[in-house]
């Protein structure tokens, strides 16, 4: 066998087999897509287990094991999901807010993009409502001890006592509220269903 024939088939064999070095590279690439399926069902499990805070530390030690990966960023938009659910005993607003909008602003591609945008739409909406409702809150008690009424009446008239006008936008505003719980509700159970397909965006 000539010299140049054993260098063509040792080239060869290199691309084919690729060297330890290849097989590495190739390995770390990879790993991250292997072990992710396993910790979302996981930290999914753990969801609908009530287990929130446990939840969210199987999704931290994934993203800081493989910082660099696409789906290490997809931890980013399940924590701020989770973050926000109102079963969760530790919502946070700003803390699904902060995930939601490192998330979105991150440059490669999203596989959530159009959920992640919906919620942090509901997370400012829920965050509104709530600064409402407790400035009306005290501005109420500020009203009622000041000017105790037993007049009580469902829907006030022009000129009604001030406290019923805020009895009133109190409950409207408690509607909003129960309104956008309903719609992250129903997002968040659309979205922590076991082995759904992501997004294509």
């Amino acid at each position: 066998m000539t010299t140049r024939r054993r260098a063509a088939l040792f080239a060869f064999a290199l691309l084919t087999s690729g060297t330890p070095g290849c097989v590495s590279i190739r390995s770390r690439t990879a790993a991250p897509q292997r072990a992710w399926p396993s910790t979302l069902a996981t930290a999914q499990a753990l969801i609908r287990e009530g287990r929130f805070e446990s939840a969210d530390t199987v999704l931290a030690q994934f993203a800081s094991q493989y910082p660099q990966s696409p789906e290490a960023m997809e931890t980013t938009y399940w924590r701020g999901l989770f973050a926000m659910d109102p079963a969760n005993p530790r919502i946070s607003l700003p803390t699904a807010t902060r995930y939601l909008d490192a998330y979105l602003a991150a440059p490669q591609a999203h596989a959530h993009s159009v959920e992640a945008s919906a919620l942090r739409h509901i997370a400012a909406r829920f965050d509104e409502l709530n600064t409402k409702a407790a400035e009306l809150l005290h501005a109420h008690d500020a009203i009622t001890k000041a000017q105790p009424t037993d007049v009580r009446i469902d829907v006030p008239r022009p000129g009604a006592d001030p406290a019923l006008v805020a009895d009133a936008e109190i409950r409207r505003l408690k509607d909003e509220l129960a309104k956008a719980n309903a719609e992250l509700e129903r997002i968040r159970k659309r979205l922590a269903q076991p082995g759904r397909p992501p997004n294509p965006r």
